[in-house]
């Protein structure tokens, strides 16, 4: 039986960054097993940068913003004036940083692990032994629940195509129309992700986008090259990640931004740390804040009514080049500082919070 200081139980992009990370200076194995893809595949620059990943042949396509589309059809535009994020292929981006990690001294098992007691056992029947367990299982609780762990209990459903659709290559779509969430169209070359998340009848909603869309005269053809689905977990402020030797991070730990769906960048950071003996602290003082902030503006935007939704976006393109200069697609609490500070932005908040109000309380 081989015995380790560290094993990482999951092979995806926060399990790779764990195991990078706790390989300086310590024997760490990282066990793989099926990998899910349920993502829109969009990551900031910036947060990539954060992480130190190199920029590689799985970026598909760069963009420089967004387009945030109202249900009745206002629409701001969010230019970031250069490269604001990558459209990556996850498959090969899971791969650059399990290839990192390995470069880095961990040994890659590529077996599910599907016991844990006082050692690791996987499908194939060995077992290994480790110190530390860091639990990167993205949203399969089965081993948490097992172990009596703490999960997220909170999710959205995700549900995206791949079509050939007309669309501006170098901006993102943002479309207010679905009940709690939004729809997206990410330009590829020559084609998008078209996709959405919603608390339940994501398909059924993501078709009658799709329908909208062709009604529009923007579907080229009605073929999907791919078709994915998944669930996203919501932030859970109370949720424990760190039990003697075991910790959790990623989606298993709910380290995601619940006012976009995206948990690679922030799930990285807080993989960087899981080898701390204080890293239930650590974590969330890196971003534990600006998870909460993810976490309200979901909740304040899945509240307001579609003439409400309309003043939000005319307040937000009024006000784009606050979010351009001082934003960021991560950090919320530093892009709602940057534009509170902005006058011609509090001006118009203040008038049109009173009609907004009714809806948030």
């Amino acid at each position: 039986m081989m015995k380790y200081d560290v094993a990482v139980v999951g092979a995806g992009p926060v399990g790779s960054i764990a195991a990078q990370r706790a390989s300086k200076g310590r024997d760490v194995v990282i066990f793989g097993g099926e990998r899910v893809v349920q993502c829109s595949g969009v990551l900031s620059t910036t947060g990539l940068q954060e992480l130190n990943i190199n920029t590689g042949d799985y970026v598909l396509n760069k963009v420089r913003g967004a387009k945030i589309i109202s249900p009745s059809g206002v629409q701001a535009v969010i230019d970031g004036g250069g490269d604001k994020a990558c459209v990556v292929d996850r498959l090969k981006f899971d791969d650059h940083l399990l290839d990192r990690a390995v470069d880095s001294g961990a040994t890659y098992i590529p077996a599910v692990v599907d016991e844990i007691k006082d050692v690791l056992k996987t499908s194939d029947g060995r077992e290994f032994a480790a110190d530390k367990i860091i639990m990167a299982t993205g949203t399969n609780y089965t081993l948490q629940k097992k172990l009596c762990l703490d999960c997220p209990d909170d999710f959205l459903i995700g549900a995206q195509y791949e079509m050939n659709v007309e669309c501006d290559k170098d901006f993102v779509e943002l479309h207010l129309t679905v009940p709690d969430f939004f729809a997206w169209v990410i330009p590829l070359d020559g084609y998008a992700r078209v996709g959405l998340c919603a608390k339940q009848n994501p398909k059924k909603h993501l078709d009658n986008f799709v329908a909208r869309l062709k009604n529009a005269g923007r579907i080229k053809s009605d073929k999907k090259l791919s078709e994915i689905y998944g669930i996203i977990p919501l932030y859970k402020p109370s949720i424990r990640t760190q039990y003697d030797r075991i910790v959790t991070v990623g989606d298993a730990a709910g380290h995601v931004k619940a006012s976009t769906g995206g948990g690679i960048i922030f799930g990285g950071l807080a993989a960087e740390l899981a080898c701390s003996p204080t890293y239930e602290r650590d974590w969330r003082g890196r971003i534990g804040a600006e998870l909460s902030m993810h976490l309200m503006f979901h909740n304040l935007l899945k509240r307001l009514k579609p003439k409400n939704l309309d003043r939000l976006v005319r307040l937000v393109g009024s006000n784009h080049s606050g979010l351009v200069d001082g934003g960021d697609m991560d950090y919320a609490i530093k892009t709602f500082k940057n534009l509170s500070l902005n006058p011609k932005f509090a001006l118009e908040f203040i008038i049109n919070a009173p009609f907004m109000l009714p809806d948030l309380i």
